[in-house]
């Protein structure tokens, strides 16, 4: 258990949101872990589910007061939005960054991809992940042991996913990264997005919608 990581994450939401909406999203969290989602694993035999708390896992980033629990994406949310694209999948590579134990990466790797990768700075974790990956027997996916905030996107047509990973301190970092890589096309995938102010004030991304079958995925594309 990481105690410091824990008291500098909880200063930095009292600083961002105040005691109470800091409350509230302590309360939410405590409310929804009770009912983790688990019926990818039992379908597939994998460790996928669960909340997975920053501060009970060691890392070794500056910005780990900043990341965001570990929960996993649902397989029908990430295929409807995927499937809103209205994209052929297979010249795209598929980056998540902060991929937790990987289920996008697993779920990803049946939707034609080029190439998978899953970015993630808690070691554990990226154990997890890469385990997963190895059971099921995935191939063209990479569990990357890295930072976000130092993740450099790869030169080929993008489709990146966020669950809502880290704040605002990061995705600024993240953004502007994005910035900076050369291709013909990329989409943005962001559940639950806090920061989706920084990627509306992108001079380089447009907001596509939501897939009315999930609307909790808020995606954007880049301006062409």
């Amino acid at each position: 258990m990481n105690l410091r990581l824990l008291v500098k994450t909880l200063v930095n939401s009292i600083s961002r949101d105040g005691l109470g909406g800091t409350l509230r999203k302590v309360t939410a969290r405590l409310l929804t872990s009770r009912h983790p989602d688990e019926d990818f694993d039992r379908k597939h035999g994998t460790d996928t589910s669960g909340i997975e708390p920053l501060w009970k896992l060691k890392i070794q980033s500056p910005n780990a007061s900043f990341g965001v629990r570990y929960e996993a994406t649902t397989e029908h949310e990430l295929v409807s939005a995927l499937e809103f694209l209205s994209e052929d999948l297979r010249g795209f590579t598929f980056v998540d960054l902060g991929c937790g134990k990987g289920r996008t990466l697993l779920i990803a790797s049946r939707q034609g991809f080029k190439e998978i990768i899953g970015v993630e700075f808690a070691l554990e974790l990226v154990q997890i992940a890469r385990a997963n990956l190895a059971k099921m027997h995935v191939e063209r996916a990479t569990v990357v042991h890295q930072d976000a905030a130092d993740f450099r996107f790869p030169a080929t047509d993008t489709v990146l996913y966020l669950y809502n990973p880290f704040s605002r301190e990061v995705a600024e970092q993240v953004v502007s990264n994005l910035g900076r890589a050369g291709r013909r096309k990329l989409y943005v995938i962001y559940k639950r997005p806090e920061c989706a102010d920084l990627l509306d004030a992108s001079d380089s991304l447009q907001r596509l919608g939501r897939p009315p079958t999930a609307p909790h995925m808020h995606i954007w594309s880049e301006r062409r």
